[in-house]
């Protein structure tokens, strides 16, 4: 009976015990899950920093030596661009302020031009640079004057005379004898000084980059004209809208042209960039602000 009793103590007590070890194992299961990640929720990674794009450097200008090696011959050969020459308040009366220089600047400027020993060239010069190799001279620029407009005859004209300098007038000759434009026995006389040269600036003045049949006719038309003026021996053009394009280039090239002038920015003139030659912009101010 005794050891009955013992034995029913001891297994209630292994039961006990039992429980309270299955208790701890419990619990420390319970604790291991927890320090493990889910299936639903993974462990973080950290990831492998990696470097940021840089910054597209600006190109760098190129420089003299460089475009000469790469487009050349070249010259640093300024070409002045110039519009209207005529009184300031008949061009602010007109609304093309922004277009004219004065009479009094622009004389000031020939004189400075004289002064400072430049030395006006002509396009045959520069082709013959381009072409031929033949140097130009020191201090060379190119003065060049678009749109025809009658005020060169009046203001600009005497005064190269009086220097004797050499200049080109791109003509849209489809408006030559229009109200305040030039006409044809004007650009005669002047031609026959042999001081300006009269070029192609399109028939009507209109964007030759408004299409290939466009292009093709305003520049042949002028072309033919001037042609029938006995103008434009060497053949030199300066776009309107000053836009560089490969259809222009081609339509120039058929018809024999040897340089055409942009309203770009610049004073390098390179041969294998003869379509889509720079100018310098002149205001009503001194050229000594334009770094001559």
């Amino acid at each position: 009976m005794a050891n009955k009793r013992l034995f029913l103590v001891g297994l209630f007590a292994a039961v006990i015990a039992g429980a309270a070890g299955g208790i701890f194992f419990l619990r420390y299961i319970q604790r291991a899950e927890k320090a493990l990640p889910s299936a639903q929720e993974p462990a973080a990674i950290t990831p492998t920093p990696t470097a940021s794009p840089t910054a597209t450097p600006t190109p760098r200008p190129l420089t003299f030596a460089e475009m000469n090696e790469r487009f050349g011959p070249c010259t640093t050969t300024p070409t002045l661009m110039y519009h209207h020459i005529e009184p300031l308040d008949v061009a602010k009366a007109a609304n093309h302020l922004y277009l004219t220089v004065s009479p009094e600047t622009f004389a000031a400027q020939m004189a400075f031009l004289a002064a400072k020993n430049y030395q006006p060239v002509t396009m045959t010069q520069l082709v013959a640079f381009f072409d031929q190799g033949q140097p130009l001279p020191p201090k060379s620029v190119l003065l060049t004057f678009d749109d025809g407009y009658a005020d060169f005859h009046q203001y600009a004209y005497p005064v190269l005379q009086q220097y004797q300098f050499h200049a080109t007038m791109f003509l849209p000759t489809g408006l030559i004898t229009n109200p305040d434009y030039l006409n044809w026995d004007q650009i005669s006389q002047m031609n026959g000084s042999g001081l300006v040269m009269f070029a192609n600036h399109t028939w009507s003045h209109k964007s030759t980059s408004a299409g290939t049949e466009i292009a093709r006719k305003e520049i042949g038309t002028a072309d033919t004209q001037l042609s029938e003026h006995g103008l434009a021996q060497t053949k030199v053009f300066a776009s309107p809208n000053g836009s560089p394009t490969s259809i222009v280039a081609s339509i120039l090239a058929e018809l024999n042209y040897k340089l055409a002038f942009l309203t770009t920015p610049g004073r390098v003139l390179c041969a294998k960039q003869r379509f889509g030659l720079p100018r310098v912009r002149i205001g009503d101010t001194p050229l000594s602000r334009y770094g001559f």
